[in-house]
Order: structure tokens, then sequence, then C-alpha cells
């Protein structure tokens, strides 16, 4: 078990990637905190993973939020006595939408919660981190911080792009305090959300259009990505982003436009 005994905060850990992450650390050995908007999420996962509390916890926070985020990071200490990983998971995306149609708020409320929900986490985790000179940080980011979305809207590639500067620069600036920052850059994945918001038919056809593996990531995909990044086999790995994505960066060349104004009318069709 190659995290065993470290202790991991996952934020977004009450389903989707989130979950998978958290289930593959704590079958790495992890002691985990889940952190999730959603409180009963969160304890579903922990107690599914740990029913004692000893091992797994569940811990209330709004990321976007400077008090919440510190309030996490407390909460572990006060369970576990140190934080040795921290995975940023925890991120929205708005309604897609054209950047005419995009409204303030939809902005506000993505970029809050998946970029300054970043920042204010690694704030919160740093400082027991350097005390003891060494951690791990994994970003959940996603090819639309390398490239762009061909599913969301123009705030969610916003917002990942700020991730990516962020790792790149976050890495730099603590690689003498013995810690390590990457990214998980996933492309599609397969979560209980795509599966509501999406018709299967939709789904097929952008996989055999894009995806060359030829289906979507799995969620505890992302966990084994997450996990080997939070592992001293990469201890020497610092600043990258890694691509979990099927291999849909290697092409991209096609006008996907119609296939999120897809999207847009399907959700609206959903919604109403």
């Amino acid at each position: 078990m190659e995290l065993k005994d470290k202790v991991a905060i996952v934020t977004g850990g009450g389903r989707g990637a989130g979950e998978g992450i958290a289930r593959v650390m704590a079958r790495e050995g992890a002691r985990l905190a889940v952190v999730d908007l959603n409180l009963e999420n969160a304890r579903r996962v922990a107690n599914s993973i740990d029913p004692t509390g000893t091992r797994a916890i569940a811990i209330h926070a709004d990321v976007s939020r400077k008090a919440d985020a510190e309030a996490m990071v407390a909460e572990t200490m006060r369970a576990f006595g140190t934080v040795d990983i921290l995975v940023n998971n925890a991120g929205i995306e708005g309604p897609p939408v054209l950047l005419q149609d995009l409204a303030e708020e939809q902005w506000d409320r993505v970029m809050g919660v998946n970029a300054k929900g970043v920042l204010l986490c690694c704030q919160a985790v740093l400082p027991t981190m350097i005390a003891r000179m060494r951690g791990k940080i994994v970003n959940i980011d996603s090819i639309a911080g390398i490239r762009m979305t061909f599913f969301g809207s123009i705030d969610y590639t916003a917002s990942k792009h700020a991730v990516t500067g962020l790792t790149r620069h976050l890495a730099w600036e603590v690689a003498d305090h013995g810690i390590n920052v990457n990214a998980v850059c996933p492309g599609g994945i397969l979560t209980p959300l795509m599966e509501q918001s999406t018709r299967p038919e939709m789904r097929d056809a952008i996989v055999k259009r894009v995806v060359p593996l030829g289906r979507f990531c799995k969620i505890e995909e992302i966990g084994e990505a997450a996990s080997f990044l939070s592992s001293e086999r990469a201890n020497m790995i610092t600043g990258q982003l890694l691509a979990v994505d099927g291999g849909v960066l290697t092409g991209y060349g096609e006008d996907l436009r119609s296939v999120l104004r897809q999207r847009m009318e399907d959700r609206n069709a959903l919604e109403h």
C-alpha cells in the first residue's frame, strides 16, 4: 500500500471523481478527510470506507470560503494529527452557454470554486507542510486547462487554465520545502452527473469522434493518477500536468461547436 498511514484531504470527495479518488487512496492505506459541500454525500463515502471514523472522516466545507478551507485543515489535524496530501478535486461547471449569454454570476461562481477554491485550500494546508518540509498537493485540473473544453463554456476553460498556472507557479514556490505540486487533467469522466445531463447516443458519438481509446474515463482511474502523484514514486515529479484522457489531446481536430450547441439544447430540455 503506497500511501500507508498518510493523511489525505480530498475536496469534492462526496461523489464523482472525488469519490473515486477517496476510494483508491483508502485502498492504498491513506487516512482520509472526505470533504464536500454536501455533508451527507461526504458521510456516505467516509462511512463506506471506514464506519468507525478512525481512518476516514467527513467534513463539510465550501472551498470558495477562506474560513471553511482553514476549518477543513484544522478538523483534519484534530482527527489525524497532520496532513500529508491535499487533493483539490472540488469543482463545478455552469450550464453551457456562449460568451455573449454568460451571466456574471455564473462566471463568479465557477471561478470562485474552481480557481479561488484551489488557492484557498493550498493556503490553508501549506503551513503544516512547510513546517514538516514535505507534502504532496494534487490539483484536479482538466484537459480544458491545457487546451479548452468542447463540452462546457468559456468560464470553465478559464477556471481550469487558472489551475494550470497555479499548479506550475506553486510547484516552483514550495519546491525548497520538499513539497510536490502537480495536476491531473482528465478528459471526459463518466460520472453520475454526466449520465444525467447527456444522452447516451451523444456520449457514444463524442467518444467515437475524439477519444482514441474508445471510452470515457472511470472515476477510479482519476484516483489511480492522483494516488501515484501523492506517493513516494513521484518524489521527483513537480509542476507537471498528467493528462488522463484516453488520448483526446492527440487529436482534437474536429469542429465540435455543434456538440456544444446540442448539449445546451439537451440541458434546457431536461430543466423544463
